[in-house]
């Protein structure tokens, strides 16, 4: 059951692309904040908090901060106590992806079973991210994963369970989206990749 399967889809409008567009601009706005926090600091390479996009370490080209760990492979993190610690805790992150898009679509991430007796559940997706966004630019096109309910409601009664009514009942289908294949968005892609080598080449704009 906890293979990854996903389901992408093509946004085109409806609630999916105000979603998307505001993480996008949310990534924006905590990029600026992170390149003026290392400003401050001085130094270029980082680590991010990959559920918010917050600076979570940095590695000194010299002689650490005395506010900093000295560091080791996963870079210097800031002291208990001090000011350099305040300011890594007062950055204001953006939502979760994954969260953000199961909450608002009401997408189940668990199935819950049973068998004649106490009710269990399993997470569908984990590891990874269950849901998430993809984008060509800023300016789109835009496409969504999320998981495969409704393949992991026919694994479990496959396997004899009875699941729950919220995931039996769950369609993927969502207000300007369609399902496409992983193809097709490699497809844009690799156009999106072949126009940019071209505009290069001729020194014009993409279209």
């Amino acid at each position: 059951m906890r293979e990854f399967q996903r389901v992408l889809f093509m946004i085109e409008g409806g609630p999916a692309l105000e979603l998307v567009q505001h993480h996008i601009a949310e990534r924006k706005r905590v990029g600026a904040e992170a390149r003026r926090l290392l400003k401050d600091l001085g130094v270029d390479e980082f680590w991010s908090n990959r559920s918010d996009g917050t600076v979570s370490a940095v590695r000194f080209s010299g002689t650490p901060h005395p506010d900093f760990t000295k560091g080791d492979k996963n870079g210097s993190r800031p002291k208990k106590g001090t000011e350099w610690a305040v300011r890594f805790a007062a950055q204001n992150g953006y939502a979760n992806p994954s969260n953000m898009i199961a909450a608002a679509l009401d997408i189940p991430l668990s199935i819950s079973y049973s068998r004649g007796g106490p009710k269990g559940w399993t997470a569908i997706g984990y590891p990874l991210a269950e849901c998430g966004f993809l984008w060509i630019s800023p300016e789109g096109p835009y496409a969504m994963w999320i998981p495969d309910v409704e393949a992991a409601v026919e694994a479990s009664r496959a396997r004899g369970f009875e699941v729950g009514e919220k995931e039996a009942a769950f369609r993927a289908e969502f207000e300007g989206c369609r399902r496409i294949e992983r193809e097709e968005w490699d497809i844009l892609v690799a156009q999106r990749k072949l126009a940019e080598k071209r505009a290069a080449r001729t020194g014009g704009q993409i279209a």
